[in-house]
């Protein structure tokens, strides 16, 4: 978990926002999980807001922008020093450390109340990771705090198939659960889910794609070519271009509380 970014590293800091058509710095598509944040924190107040693989800090300054959990400490947690350098350190304290590894005690006093959020990270821990980091981000929790994350998933298998095998020829160890698999994961690690919400999908183009991933004209074909033999056209999640292919991942918002050790 130490170095899951990988090549990703080449998209980091400035040309960060840009990419993707600046889905990642869009107020208009944070709002979902920014307004589910707020409802919660008007209902449950923190002490703390912890960002896990926060980036740039976006979703954190997005909150602040909106005076979500005023008077709340806005930390993020993140293994990048190119992402962390972009924060406005006057508002958000950043703590660098793997996801896989941070401790509440390095964030702020444990006795404090922690709200844990998340954006489009679960699936850089691969199938084999995403139980051993749900366990660990719950095992920085207390009972009854909310870990709050817009998680990319699918509806069914196929479209998950389809999108794993993508990110696979891709050189990358990226997976992507079904919503039913990633519900079971998240209640194997002790989160009790409250709800689900749709949240914006990221289109993601091929040309954006090679660049975050180092590929070249001919990986992009061959695979375009591999997965359209294997697939076809599966609309909903992927589809061909005359020089290349776009792809979809469909996000939801998932809303966790800890649950107490005595029911997990």
């Amino acid at each position: 978990m130490k170095d899951y970014i990988g090549s990703e590293k080449a998209v980091h800091g400035q040309q960060w926002g840009a990419i993707h058509a600046g889905y990642f710095s869009d107020p208009a598509v944070a709002r979902p999980l920014v307004e589910t944040v707020k409802d919660i924190l008007a209902k449950a107040p923190a002490d703390v807001v912890v960002d896990v693989g926060g980036g740039t800090g976006y979703l954190l300054s997005q909150l602040a922008l909106h005076k979500v959990g005023a008077g709340a400490k806005l930390v993020n947690v993140d293994c990048s020093e190119a992402q962390l350098s972009l924060m406005d350190k006057k508002v958000i304290v950043p703590v660098r450390a793997a996801i896989g590894e941070f401790r509440r005690r390095d964030i702020s006093d444990e006795n404090r109340r922690f709200f844990f959020i998340m954006r489009s990270v679960l699936h850089y821990s691969g199938e084999n990771g995403l139980l051993p980091l749900l366990l660990h981000i719950r095992s920085q929790a207390k009972a009854g705090e909310f870990f709050v994350h817009q998680s990319a998933s699918f509806a069914c298998e196929e479209e998950a198939d389809c999108l794993n095998a993508l990110y696979s020829r891709m050189r990358t160890h990226k997976w992507y659960p079904t919503i039913t698999g990633l519900k079971r994961h998240l209640a194997e690690a002790g989160w009790l889910v409250t709800a689900e919400i749709p949240a914006p999908p990221l289109s993601l183009a091929s040309d954006d794609l090679s660049r975050r991933y180092a590929l070249d004209v001919n990986d992009i074909m061959r695979i375009r070519d591999t997965m359209s033999a294997e697939f076809g056209g599966m609309s909903s999640v992927f589809q061909l271009t005359p020089s290349g292919f776009h792809a979809n991942l469909h996000y939801r918002i998932y809303i966790c509380v800890a649950a107490p050790p005595d029911i997990r």
